[in-house]
């Protein structure tokens, strides 16, 4: 049996419209254990954990500019103390760099170092490899696509 005929098999087993919202909510973190676990072991290799290349991506979606610490704690949903901790460590490892805001000398803009901006593509490429060779071969093109429409959806919905 191929991976996408077992999961039509499986899909069809369990009966969505019942789900309960703690199954559903236990589906969603074992999700993110699995997705935690494989990027992970995926980015070891390159001294990083998954966090920290969430971190490395956003700064380098800002551009050449770079990003507040403040907007990148806001961004990535955590806090400040946080992100001060995470962006220290990268920048001793020589990945981000610190730049001075010319309109307020109170804040620093956080931007990738450029000797560290083919290795974002290197990384990008092999994670986007490993997940479509492991877990998400385990779904068929549209319903992944389905998946990250979803999650893009709702990364807007603002309860504050």
């Amino acid at each position: 049996m191929t991976r996408e005929s077992e999961n039509q098999s499986q899909s069809q087993a369990v009966n969505l419209t019942s789900l309960t919202t703690y199954q559903a909510g236990v589906m969603q973190a074992s999700i993110n254990r699995i997705l935690q676990k494989h990027s992970d072991e995926v980015l070891k290799p390159y001294g990083i954990t998954k966090m920290q290349w969430l971190i490395i991506g956003t700064v380098l979606d800002s551009g050449d500019a770079g990003i507040r610490l403040t907007d990148l704690a806001k961004q990535l949903d955590t806090t400040l103390s946080y992100i001060t901790t995470a962006v220290n460590l990268l920048e001793s490892k020589g990945i981000l760099a610190r730049n001075e805001n010319e309109e307020d000398s109170r804040s620093k803009y956080i931007s990738i170092n450029q000797s560290f901006l083919a290795q974002c593509e290197v990384i990008e490429a092999t994670m986007r490899k490993s997940l479509r060779r492991t877990i998400y071969s385990y779904v068929d093109h549209e319903d992944l696509y389905t998946y990250l429409k979803v999650m893009y959806q709702l990364t807007r919905v603002d309860n504050s």
